[in-house]
């Protein structure tokens, strides 16, 4: 069980090259436009989030570029580390299990959809009857209580983030 509520940020990595760009999907990078909007939603997320500990990424480079602009937005107080449990696909159990491990109680996490939403859900005990889905840049703040109870308490669209 956990000792302490944590608050938790699902964001989803910035506008990318588009699919079949690159041989290898994975290798795929942000656009010049996703660089420029990460950096902006980066500032607006240290804004929002000032307590950030850590930031957690895929090892895609499109999400390290992502975090990366985050982490620049915090200055030296984050770092970020990357992580197989937010790869695309990866298994809600593998970010549960993650997240258990964390000692930190603000926490980035920069990964893909539908693996972000889905887990949203699968956290929160959320239902939808339609697709659920971040915009590039978006994310979901979580707060999970000590007993591991997870409510979600906003979502913001990356339009939200780049205002200063």
């Amino acid at each position: 069980m956990e000792s302490q509520e944590k608050f938790i940020i699902l964001l989803r990595h910035g506008i990318a090259e588009p699919h079949g760009a690159r041989e290898d999907d994975d290798a795929r990078i942000l656009t010049k436009t996703g660089n420029r909007r990460m950096k902006q939603i980066g500032r607006g997320l240290a804004k929002y989030f000032p307590k950030a500990e850590v930031i957690y990424s895929s090892p895609l480079i499109r999400c390290i570029e992502t975090a990366e602009w985050v982490e620049k937005a915090y200055g030296s107080a984050v770092h970020m580390k990357t992580t197989d449990a937010l790869k695309p696909g990866a298994d809600i159990e593998a970010f549960r299990a993650l997240l258990k491990k964390i000692k930190a109680h603000h926490i980035i996490f920069a990964g893909h959809e539908p693996n972000l939403s889905t887990t949203m859900l699968a956290m929160t005990g959320l239902h939808s009857d339609g697709p659920v889905e971040l915009k590039k840049g978006g994310c979901y703040g979580l707060r999970l209580a000590a007993g591991g109870d997870a409510h979600l308490e906003w979502m913001l669209p990356p339009r939200m983030l780049r205002r200063r």
